[in-house]
């Protein structure tokens, strides 16, 4: 009976893990990260597949060694995600703040992709991880699965979170180069193409009227010719 007790517990343990990992998967695709992958930020693939990794290592171990303790022993357990669920807010705030200032400031267009990825970011952490759920006392089996949960929807957040900092400094260089290539002066004193300047004859018929009448005294100043109002002499 104990064995098959201790059975239960490690397929349950086991199996959370690996229904996050699929659920990943498909998490991923709705965000539409796999299109970000192939495309314009390939560098995705790095939150992606470690992600994966971790899942998959969390539910090798809990298959191998998760025996659940007391109920004492699992509920010391979640001051670890609880720290590390902090560290996740903290930073998710800070990235926000500089998300502001990069969007709203120098490349002044929406993140619609960052969006996505920070938005299931917060649903995990704060919508999974965050909230009580008030567990009976010396429930232990209440606490070991409850534990396993937060951990899983915990690291699926912190990889959505470090997925769209890669999007925003993906965006962030890409706005930088576009910035350079414009030439080695400020891209707002770049020369316009289609102004016309008075050595431009090619060009001399598309320049108001005062500006070629100017042009014209101009020239007859400089040969010594009459201006207007200044009679002729004749020889």
């Amino acid at each position: 009976m104990d064995m098959e007790f201790a059975t239960g517990h490690h397929l349950g343990s086991t199996l959370v893990y690996v229904v996050t990992m699929g659920l990943w998967v498909v998490l991923w695709r709705h965000v539409g990260g796999f299109a970000l992958m192939r495309g314009r930020v390939p560098a995705l693939w790095l939150p992606f597949l470690l992600a994966l990794a971790y899942l998959a290592a969390n539910a090798l171990l809990a298959f191998t060694f998760a025996g659940m303790g007391t109920a004492v022993y699992e509920e010391s357990r979640f001051a670890f995600i609880d720290d590390r669920a902090t560290i996740a807010v903290q930073t998710f705030a800070s990235i926000l703040v500089v998300a502001t200032i990069v969007y709203g400031l120098t490349i002044r267009r929406l993140p619609v992709a960052f969006i996505r990825f920070m938005a299931y970011a917060i649903v995990a952490i704060l919508g999974l991880v965050a909230p009580i759920l008030w567990i009976p006392d010396g429930f232990a089996t209440g606490f070991f699965i409850l534990r396993h949960l937060q951990n899983a929807a915990l690291t699926v957040g912190l990889f959505l979170t470090v997925a769209g900092v890669i999007v925003m400094l993906g965006d962030l260089m890409a706005h930088g180069d576009a910035k350079v290539a414009v030439g080695k002066d400020d891209p707002d004193e770049a020369p316009d193409p289609d102004a016309v300047t008075w050595d431009d004859p090619a060009r001399a018929d598309r320049r108001p009227r005062s500006t070629r009448l100017g042009a014209f005294r101009t020239h007859r100043d400089d040969l010594g010719g009459p201006t207007d109002g200044e009679p002729t002499r004749e020889a």
